[in-house]
């Protein structure tokens, strides 16, 4: 008989913590990097690289217009409202979002203000799940 409980008091633990270790791998692999980017990809191949002229875009690109931009630093959308610090968003997928804007955020082109309805390019980066803008570009 005690050899039987002594198998049963090994493999018991064992058990568990298989269990305990498969739960906490399925957890973190359900993690995403960014929770906000679109469940499905474009057809775009290059949209998770970052994009080497991210400084330099002052205007429109029409790439944008099919899907293909660096998700992680750029986000697109329809402009609801604006303020003087925030601007709020609806992505394509319908998700709205709101960026925050610094001082010093740069809105292109130059002398316009984001308008309700206006199509709009933020550059920025994450910071504690909020976007915050380094610089608006505005669709024609």
């Amino acid at each position: 008989m005690s050899k039987k409980s002594t198998a049963i008091e090994i493999i018991r633990p064992l058990a568990v913590g298989i269990g305990i270790f498969a739960a906490t791998a399925a957890i973190g692999a359900a993690q995403v990097a960014n929770p906000c980017a679109p469940a499905m990809p474009p057809t775009a191949s290059n949209w998770s690289t970052f994009d080497p002229t991210y400084n330099s875009v002052d205007v429109w690109q029409s790439t944008w217009d099919t899907g293909a931009y660096d998700r992680n630093h750029e986000l697109l959308g329809t402009v609801g409202k604006f303020t003087a610090n925030r601007l709020t968003i609806t992505s394509v997928q319908g998700d709205t979002m709101i960026v925050d804007l610094k001082e010093g955020t740069v809105i292109r082109p130059t002398g316009t203000t984001p308008s309700a309805g206006q199509r709009v390019a933020i550059f920025g980066y994450w910071s504690n799940g909020t976007f915050i803008a380094n610089r608006i570009i505005l669709h024609g």
